[in-house]
């Protein structure tokens, strides 16, 4: 469920989501429920209530349904590039035509923050793991600069989201 809403607020966001979970005879295999604000031409800000599991930081599908409502709406041109902000961090999405369907595209940030190998054999046998641990802190840092970045928007726009 896509809501367009002129100021949000998550305390609606979590009652709205708690009626959709609640409401089997209606949504037997639940719902997400997601509030869209818009904060500008080509901008939105979309927070999701997803089913099972509460409010989220970001979820794709609930992006790009989103994204595809605007359109649908009549609000924005189906290949034109949104701006979405969530919690997760911005993103961009746009519907793109393969022959007559319209598929949604939805682009944003990957950040690798740690890597390390595990021999199989040593995960299934006896022996003590024995594994190396590389860490990305400049990913890292240079997340968290956007993720700050994406709040002080997000604040400046009257959002005030709480931040786990």
């Amino acid at each position: 469920m896509i809501t367009l809403v002129d100021r949000y607020d998550e305390d609606e966001l979590i009652a709205t989501g708690s009626r959709v979970a609640d409401d089997s005879a209606n949504f037997p295999i639940g719902a997400n429920v997601s509030f869209v604000q818009r904060l500008g031409e080509g901008e939105v800000f979309i927070r999701t209530f997803e089913r099972g599991a509460g409010l989220t930081e970001s979820c794709g599908s609930d992006v790009s349904a989103s994204r595809a409502t605007l359109s649908r709406l009549g609000l924005v041109d189906p290949d034109a590039r949104v701006l979405v902000r969530n919690l997760g961090g911005p993103s961009r999405s746009w519907l793109q035509q393969t022959g007559d369907v319209w598929q949604p595209v939805l682009e944003g940030n990957a950040t690798v923050i740690l890597r390390t190998e595990v021999d199989t054999a040593d995960v299934l046998g006896d022996a003590p793991l024995d594994f190396a641990v590389e860490a990305f802190m400049d990913e890292t840092q240079a997340f968290d600069a956007l993720f700050q970045d994406n709040l002080k928007t997000l604040r400046a726009a009257g959002i005030n989201p709480a931040v786990a």
